[in-house]
C-alpha cells in the first residue's frame, strides 16, 4: 500500500514508482474486466494523480458511496494512506481563479506608487507629510498580512467560500468608499484598513487552495497564480495613469473597485478545495492556529526571513515614480508608470520561472538566491541617473522580487507539512505585518532626514540580504537534520 506524499524526493519517487509498477502488474488481470463508468473515471483519476492503491482499496473505493467523500478538504486536512484526491480540469480553473484574485488585489499594490504620487499633490497641499501620506499604502499591505491572525482561523473554521466572499465584498467596498474621501484619515480607513482586510482574506485563500490540487508541479502552479500581480501591474501601469488623466483619481478608484469585484467574485464562485475520491475519510480540523510549529528551528528561520522580506518588497514599487521625478526629472505619471509596468512585467515572468525552478532545484535554494539578487539590484537603483538605468533596475528587481509569493506555500508545506499548511501560512503572513506596516513610513523618514534616496535604497538592500542569508542558514540546518526534501 502506498502512502500519499506530495513532497517525495526524486530518488524516493523512482523507488516508489518501481514498487507501484509491480503492484500494477499483479492486479492487471482485474483491470481487464468490464467496468462501470464510475470505475473508469476512478482509474483515470488514479493515473492523473500518480497514486496507485492496493487491490482491496481499489475495490472498496469503486463500490463506496461517492457522496460520503464529496465534502471539500480543508487547509488543515490529514492525508492518510490510500487517500486519492480529485484532479483534472477543475484544478486548472482553481489556478485561473487564484490568478484573477492576485491580479486584481495584489496587482494594485504594484501600482500604488501612482496613487501615492497623486495623493502627494492633493494632501501635500493640505500640509500633510510624505510619511503620513505613505501610511495609506502601509496600512493596506500591513492589514493584508496582519489580519491573517483573524482571517486564517476564519478560513479554517468556516471554509474557503466564506473567506473568498468576505474578501471580495470588503475589499471592493473599501476602494469604492475611498473615492468619496476628502480627508487623509478617510483613506486610512477605506483604501488602507478595509481594502487591506479584504486582500487578507483573498490572498490567504488564493495561496492555500491551489497547493491542495498539485504536488509535483506545485511551484509552477503557484508561479502561474502569482504572476497575476505582475501582469496586473503591467496593464494597470498604463491604464491607471490614462484613467486619472481622463476622469480624475476618484472615478479611477470607482472603476477599479468595480473591476476588483468582478474578478474576485468570479474566483469566489469557481475556487474550492479538491474532493476526496477514495480512501479513509479525511478528518477536517476546526483548529485556529497550531502554534506547535513555532518549536521547529527550521520554521523559525523561515519566520525571520519572511519578516525581513516584509520590510523590503514594497519600497521600490512605491518610490520609483518619486525617484524618477526628483532625481532623474521624469514625469511620475508617464515614465514613472511605465517603469512600474516594466517592473510588473518582469515580475510576472520571474514568478513563473522561479516557480518552475523551485520545483526542479528546491524552493528554499531558489528563494535564497532570489532574495540576494533582488538586494543586489538595489545598487543599480542607487546609481541610476537616467531612464535607461531605471529600466535596467526595474527588470532585474521585478524578476527576482516576487520569489516569496511564488514559493511561500511550497517552503511552508515542506517545513510543517500539508496538514498544517493553513497554520503555517497564517503565521508567515502575520510575520510580514510589521515590515509592511512600517517600512514605507521608515523609508519616507530616511529620505526626509538624509535628503536623498541613497540611504533609503541601502536600507532596502540590507533587508533583502538579511532575508537571503537566513534562508542559506535554513538550507544548512535542513542538511544537518537530513531534511533534504525541504531544501
Amino acid at each position: 500500500m502506498s502512502k500519499f506524499n506530495p513532497f517525495r524526493t526524486a530518488h524516493e519517487s523512482n523507488t516508489t514508482d518501481s514498487s507501484l509498477s509491480s503492484m500494477q502488474d499483479k492486479t492487471a488481470h482485474h483491470q481487464k474486466r468490464p467496468t462501470s463508468s464510475r470505475r473508469s473515471s476512478y482509474e483515470s483519476a488514479i493515473q492523473g494523480n500518480g497514486v496507485v492503491l492496493a487491490k482491496n482499496e481499489r475495490h472498496d473505493a469503486a463500490h463506496h458511496d461517492h457522496g460520503h467523500h464529496s465534502r471539500p478538504a480543508s487547509v488543515n486536512a490529514t492525508f492518510d494512506e490510500g487517500v486519492l484526491m480529485e484532479s483534472g480540469f477543475r484544478g486548472y480553473l482553481v489556478v485561473f481563479g487564484s490568478f484573477l484574485i492576485i491580479m486584481a488585489a495584489i496587482g494594485y499594490v504594484s501600482i500604488y506608487g501612482i496613487f501615492q504620487s497623486q495623493y502627494n499633490d492633493i494632501y501635500g497641499a493640505m500640509g500633510e507629510s510624505q510619511s503620513s501620506i505613505s501610511f495609506v499604502g502601509s496600512l493596506a499591505v500591513g492589514f493584508q498580512f496582519g489580519f491573517t491572525i483573524i482571517s486564517g482561523p476564519i478560513m479554517n473554521r468556516f471554509g474557503h467560500t466564506v473567506t473568498l466572499w468576505a474578501g471580495t465584498i470588503i475589499g471592493s467596498l473599501g476602494l469604492l468608499l475611498a473615492s468619496w474621501g476628502t480627508q487623509l484619515w478617510h483613506l486610512y480607513l477605506t483604501q488602507g484598513v478595509m481594502f487591506g482586510i479584504g486582500v487578507s482574506f483573498l490572498n490567504l485563500a488564493a495561496t492555500a487552495i491551489p497547493p491542495l490540487w498539485y504536488s509535483k508541479h506545485r511551484g509552477l502552479a503557484m508561479g502561474i497564480c502569482f504572476c497575476g500581480a505582475g501582469i496586473g501591474g503591467l496593464a494597470f501601469g498604463f491604464i491607471i495613469p490614462a484613467l486619472i488623466n481622463a476622469v480624475g483619481i476618484y472615478w479611477t478608484l470607482r472603476i477599479y473597485a468595480i473591476f476588483h469585484f468582478v474578478c474576485t467574485a468570479f474566483a469566489s464562485i469557481v475556487m474550492r478545495g479538491p474532493r476526496q475520491l477514495a480512501g479513509p475519510p479525511i478528518s477536517a480540523r476546526k483548529e485556529t492556529i497550531n502554534l506547535e510549529i513555532l518549536k521547529d528551528p527550521g520554521f523559525m528561520l523561515w519566520f525571520a526571513s519572511a519578516a525581513l522580506f516584509g520590510f523590503a518588497y514594497i519600497i521600490p514599487f512605491t518610490y520609483v515614480p518619486s525617484y524618477a521625478k526628483d532625481i532623474v526629472g521624469l514625469d511620475p505619471n508617464v515614465q514613472g508608470g511605465q517603469l512600474l509596468s516594466i517592473m510588473s512585467a518582469a515580475n510576472a515572468v520571474g514568478r513563473i520561472v522561479i516557480g518552475f525552478a523551485g520545483d526542479r532545484l528546491g524552493a528554499i535554494r531558489v528563494a535564497a538566491f532570489s532574495f540576494v539578487a533582488a538586494g543586489a539590484s538595489c545598487f543599480i537603483w542607487m546609481s541610476a541617473h537616467s531612464y535607461g538605468a531605471l529600466v535596467g533596475f526595474s527588470v532585474m528587481y521585478g524578476f527576482f522580487s516576487g520569489a516569496f509569493f511564488t514559493l511561500v506555500a511550497s517552503i511552508t508545506a515542506n517545513i510543517v507539512g500539508l496538514t498544517h499548511l493553513g497554520s503555517g501560512l497564517t503565521v508567515i503572513f502575520l510575520t510580514n505585518t510589521p515590515g509592511n506596516l512600517f517600512t514605507l513610513p521608515i523609508a519616507g523618514k530616511i529620505i526626509g532626514n538624509a535628503e536623498d534616496y541613497k540611504t533609503m535604497i541601502g536600507y532596502n538592500a540590507a533587508m533583502y540580504f538579511g532575508a537571503g542569508l537566513l534562508l542559506f542558514f535554513l538550507m544548512f540546518y535542513n542538511r544537518y537534520t537530513k531534511r533534504a526534501d525541504a531544501i
